[in-house]
C-alpha cells in the first residue's frame, strides 16, 4: 500500500530543495549545542509534530540525537488526532511519500509487533490524514536514507495500552532499533479549552514552561507511572502522552537506566502570541 504525502506544503515544505535547506539549517544549528557521550545500539527520542517554522528546531535536536549512529529501523509512535480507524493502528505494508521520495515499510518488524501485542490491529485508514507521523519522516530520510520504518497511531492512550504497545516492540526486533514518539506537550488557551492560569503574558507562559518541563523530567527518569499521574493530576493537554510512555516502556524493557532533556521550546517564540500556546520537547535515551 502506497500513501501519499497528506501535510507537505503545510507542515513542511512541498519543494525538496527547500525542505533540504531547511532541515540541514536546523541540524547543524542543534549539532552546535548537542553533546554526543550517550551509548547504546537502541535508541528513543521524543519528537514535537507542529510545522517545522514552529517545531522544527526542537525536532533537530532528537534527530542530531538520533544521527550519531543512527539505526536501519524505526518505528514512529504518534496520536490519532482525526479519530479515523482502528483504537491503536499499524499499516504492515507498503511505502509513505515525502518529498525526499519513498520511505518503505518494515514488513517483518510489523508483524512481529502485531504477533506480541494484544492491542494493535492492521488499519490503513488512520493513517490516511494523520500528521504526526508524517512530519518525522523528512527528518528521518535526511539523517538515514535507507531508514525502513513502522507507524503505529495511537487513537487511546491509556497506560495498559501503552505499556502493551512499547514491551510489544521492545520483544520484536534484536537489532539496533530506534523509537520515535511524536508528541507536542501543552495545548494552552481558549482554542484547546484550556485556561488554567489566571494572569498578564509573563504568568502564563512561566505556568506553561514550568509544567511543560515537568513532563520532560518524567521522561527523562523513564517515569511513565509520574506521567500519567501528573497528565491526570492537572487534566494536561499533552497530545501524544500515550506515545511517549510506550517509547519509554520500550526503552526500559531493552535495558535503559535514564534518558536526556535535549531541547525546549514552545509556540510563543515564533508567533508572539501567549492566547494559544504549544510546547516542545526533545528528548533523547540511549541503552
Amino acid at each position: 500500500m502506497f500513501r501519499p504525502s497528506y501535510v507537505a506544503g503545510s507542515f513542511y515544505p512541498k519543494d525538496k530543495s527547500s525542505l533540504q535547506k531547511m532541515i540541514e539549517r536546523f541540524i547543524e544549528e542543534a549539532k552546535t549545542n548537542i553533546e554526543y557521550i550517550d551509548e547504546g545500539r537502541h535508541i528513543g527520542v521524543l519528537c514535537p509534530h507542529a510545522g517545522y517554522v514552529y517545531s522544527g528546531r526542537t525536532q533537530a535536536y532528537s534527530f542530531s540525537y538520533l544521527s550519531n549512529s543512527p539505526p536501519e529501523t524505526y518505528v514512529i509512535l504518534g496520536p490519532n488526532h482525526t479519530g479515523m480507524g482502528l483504537p491503536i493502528s499499524i499499516m504492515n505494508e507498503g511505502s509513505w511519500e515525502t518529498p525526499f521520495g519513498e520511505i518503505k515499510i518494515n514488513e517483518e518488524l510489523a508483524s512481529k509487533i502485531i504477533e506480541k501485542s494484544g492491542f494493535i490491529g492492521i488499519d490503513s485508514s488512520a493513517h490516511k490524514y494523520e500528521h504526526s507521523i508524517e512530519v518525522q519522516l523528512p527528518f528521518l530520510q535526511y539523517i538515514k536514507k535507507d531508514a525502513t520504518f513502522v507507524p503505529i497511531c495511537m487513537g487511546i492512550q491509556d497506560k495498559e495500552t501503552a505499556v502493551d504497545v512499547g514491551r510489544a516492540i521492545a520483544k520484536s526486533s534484536k537489532d539496533p532499533l530506534g523509537v520515535i514518539a511524536s508528541s507536542d506537550l501543552v495545548h494552552y488557551g481558549s482554542r484547546f479549552s484550556y485556561n488554567p492560569v489566571r494572569g498578564g503574558k509573563e504568568e502564563i507562559l512561566s505556568w506553561i514552561k514550568k509544567n511543560d518541563m515537568e513532563i520532560l523530567k518524567r521522561a527523562e527518569e523513564l517515569d511513565t507511572e509520574g506521567l500519567y499521574k501528573f497528565i491526570s493530576s492537572k487534566d494536561y493537554t499533552t497530545c501524544g502522552y500515550g506515545p511517549l510512555s510506550a517509547m519509554l516502556t520500550c526503552m526500559k524493557e531493552l535495558g535503559a537506566k535514564k534518558g536526556r532533556i535535549l531541547n525546549y521550546s514552545n509556540s510563543y517564540e515564533t508567533s508572539w502570541d501567549y492566547s494559544a500556546v504549544v510546547g516542545y520537547g526533545s528528548v533523547g535515551v540511549k541503552c
